[in-house]
């Protein structure tokens, strides 16, 4: 069993409803559904921030025409190998 921690906190009575009726559904406890929204908003944060610095990297090193160019002929060599022409 991993190491936990309990913790209290306030939500909005709406949120809170719904909360609760998308657990019942799903038949996770109190604790598992936070922990679902916790993990998938930390992932999606994550997520965020790789792209930010994909985009920071690629705004000052961008591809060069050449590199471009053999990347659309090694797709079209793949495509015509698969027959997905």
């Amino acid at each position: 069993m991993r190491n936990t921690l309990k913790i209290a906190i306030s939500l909005p009575k709406e949120d809170f409803y719904q909360l609760e009726q998308i657990r019942k559904k799903l038949g996770i406890g109190r604790s598992g559904i936070i922990d679902k929204a916790i993990r998938f908003w930390l992932r999606h944060r994550r997520q965020e921030e790789l792209i930010k610095r994909y985009q920071e990297g690629y705004g000052k090193k961008p591809e060069s025409i050449q590199e471009i160019e053999a990347f659309e002929k090694a797709s079209a060599e793949a495509f015509n190998e698969e027959g997905l022409q």
